[in-house]
């Protein structure tokens, strides 16, 4: 059973639709769309489907028990449910889950952000019962036993993988780094669990988690390519845990800088400003500016150096580098900014030179033609990310814990089609780019966060 991280670009683009209540209501602003459908159940869990007519369905079971629910008690405790997978549950063994998901020709994954945690399966249409059942077993009936425990952690397979992974990445650890220096706790908690934690999790302290965020309220069964009535009737045999008044802090933007000394010949900086948040009315024209800075190579193997940002760090050195816009988006918080990597001696002027192009854009403002050729590749990065069924099923599951209805893709691009030059151009940051650009030299670091704040 794999675990993953996953984050589709199109999680960020929902927030101001979102609602509190849940119906049944269908939303289909194109005929040629499939229809989403959202219910809450009489036993506090919430059902979503897109009804895609695929042969294939995708299910999953997503919680509201990401990592910034964690403690500094329970540092790490969301990485380690997404290893629970592997172990018994009150009816099932770990050999009757994987048996049992190789006959019905499935597998079980999971993967986690900071603020969900999903148990994701594909099988035929005609064997998702079944497969819903052992979802059922692994987010509602889990029964964690101490010997079992004990193995899953020291597992050299498991958690003590995905952190040796995560040394040979330093661009993901420098994102992890720039949301501790953003946000301390909360949205700054890591999605990996610390080292140092390894040996103290306790079974009784993971049962709790669990129950205290898979509970009623929290919990959402999701499907691609299956029947709304068919998964509301699964998901009443479906008992989540009781609703205990789950505790939850807002997210606060702080700033800060966080520098990782680890050697190498290459520097790897995120730099991030408080941005929008899934319900602010900047959030799309931020995406949008994004795009207007650069969002990486479009060109496979290319320089990237059409872009805003790699022309103008093109003309400050003549080292290799990489740079790119950069957003992340919550249901309360979110960071704007741009990532570059660069050899150690040359970063500083890939950095200021960046720095300098945001501020002019932000400054001068934007024109209607970068903004509408903006629009045009975010609504082609959108469109290739809805052509992973995967990413709909996030994108689903999300929507279907915090909104009343189910928004369509061409309901985004809609959205987008509806942004103008003026909300683009009122996305100030300068700010923050003016303290940044008066600040010290980035040399000689592996791996490099700093994040401003006034």
């Amino acid at each position: 059973m794999a675990t993953g991280l996953a984050r589709p670009l199109a999680r960020s683009l929902k927030g101001r639709m979102f609602g509190t209540a849940a119906a049944a209501k269908p939303k289909n602003a194109d005929e040629r769309e499939p229809l989403g459908f959202v219910k809450k159940l009489e036993n506090g869990l919430v059902v979503g489907t897109i009804e895609s007519k695929s042969p294939i369905a995708r299910i999953a079971v997503v919680a509201n028990a990401g990592s910034r629910f964690e403690t500094g008690q329970n540092l790490g405790v969301s990485h380690v449910l997404r290893h629970l997978p592997k172990l018994r549950t009150e009816n099932l063994s770990s050999l009757g889950i994987i048996r049992r998901s190789l006959q019905l020709g499935s597998d079980i994954t999971s993967q986690g952000n900071r603020e969900y945690i999903y148990y994701k399966s594909a099988v035929t249409r005609n064997v998702v019962a079944p497969i819903v059942e052992i979802l059922q077993e692994l987010t509602t009936k889990s029964k964690i036993v101490d010997w079992e425990f004990e193995d899953l952690i020291n597992d050299p397979n498991g958690l003590k993988l995905d952190l040796a992974l995560l040394k040979t990445q330093p661009q993901i650890r420098a994102v992890e780094a720039l949301h501790a220096a953003a946000f301390r706790n909360t949205l700054g908690n890591s999605l990996y669990s610390p080292e140092f934690q390894l040996g103290k999790f306790t079974s009784e302290q993971v049962a709790q988690y669990l129950k205290t965020y898979f509970s009623a309220g929290r919990l959402a069964l999701i499907g691609v390519g299956v029947d709304q009535q068919v998964l509301e009737d699964l998901g009443r045999t479906f008992e989540p845990y009781k609703a205990a008044g789950a505790p939850s802090q807002q997210a606060v933007y702080a700033g800060g800088e966080i520098r990782e000394n680890s050697g190498g010949d290459l520097a790897y900086v995120a730099v991030a400003f408080s941005g929008p948040s899934q319900v602010s009315s900047d959030l799309l024209p931020a995406e949008v500016l994004k795009h207007v800075l650069g969002a990486g190579p479009y060109i496979k193997y290319s320089l990237g150096t059409t872009s805003a940002l790699g022309k103008a760090a093109a003309k400050a050195t003549d080292g290799p580098f990489a740079v790119s816009g950069f957003t992340a988006n919550y249901f309360d918080a979110g960071l704007f900014g741009f990532t570059a990597v660069a050899p150690s001696q040359s970063i500083d002027k890939v950095l200021r030179a960046a720095a300098k192009e945001v501020k002019s854009l932000l400054t001068s403002g934007v024109s209607d033609a970068q903004v509408n050729a903006a629009k045009n590749r975010l609504k082609a990065e959108i469109c290739m990310n809805f052509e992973n069924p995967e990413n709909i099923l996030s994108w689903l599951g999300e929507q279907s814990l915090h909104s009343n209805s189910i928004i369509t893709p061409h309901e985004v691009y809609k959205m987008v089609d509806n942004i103008s030059t003026a909300d683009v151009n009122k996305v100030s940051l300068v700010k923050y780019i003016d303290r940044f650009l008066k600040e010290g030299t980035f040399c000689h670091v592996h791996s490099c966060v700093w994040d401003l704040n006034m």
